[in-house]
């Protein structure tokens, strides 16, 4: 079987992605491509598609974290009320961002704490919301397994990069490293041979949007 080649530039993926797809109540899409978002998304081959949606799934998750920081809500109904709120949003992708995010906060105090110890001087409560929030969900999705640490810290990059300050990505991607070589291959799932600690993966594991920086 031939490989289906890229069809869309990366950079206009991640547009699409942080965007165009998933997004909160209120909020407008910045893209300013004359392609609407959803027809773009419909023209894409599998793979594109599916990294897409990984990519906007993470984002939502982080911009839900956020709010529940910034609003100190501790009612986990929140996650669901906010998400069904959300546009395009199915049930099967809902479940799984919903589970990311109560992953990530109930576990943030172990979040915090591992940060607490890597950089003493700059425990999560003298961050920026914005940079917590990225922090406890990259720090729960690797730990816990669901994704290749090499990818899951690229990703805290771009978000702190679209998100956050200009010094936030290089501060949040020396952190995350950290943690990374932290991870030993015995504390995460593997499918397949691991070469190290990053080789583990779940089996929706996803791959980067190539060429993205």
């Amino acid at each position: 079987m031939t490989e289906q080649k890229p069809t869309v530039p990366a950079d206009r993926l991640r547009a699409l992605a942080f965007d165009e797809l998933y997004l909160l109540p209120g909020v407008q899409e910045r893209g300013e491509s004359e392609v609407d978002g959803e027809a773009l998304l419909a023209t894409l081959i599998p793979t594109e598609r599916e990294k897409v949606l990984r990519v906007a799934s993470r984002r939502l998750a982080f911009q839900v974290l956020f709010e529940m920081d910034a609003r100190n809500n501790s009612d986990t109904a929140f996650i669901e009320e906010t998400l069904l709120r959300v546009e395009g949003l199915g049930p099967i992708a809902m479940a799984r961002i919903a589970a990311l995010i109560l992953g990530a906060y109930t576990t943030r105090g172990v979040a915090d704490a591992a940060f607490r110890e890597l950089a003493p001087e700059w425990p999560t409560h003298r961050l920026a919301g914005v940079d917590r929030a990225i922090l406890r969900l990259c720090h729960y999705e690797m730990t816990a397994g669901l994704n290749v640490a090499a990818i899951v810290v690229n990703e805290a990059v771009e978000l702190a990069k679209h998100f956050s300050t200009e010094k936030s990505p290089a501060f949040i991607n020396a952190l995350l490293d950290k943690v990374a070589k932290k991870l030993q291959p015995a504390d995460l799932p593997t499918s397949g041979p691991a070469s190290g600690p990053t080789a583990a993966r779940s089996p929706d594991a996803e791959s980067p949007i190539e060429g993205a920086v």
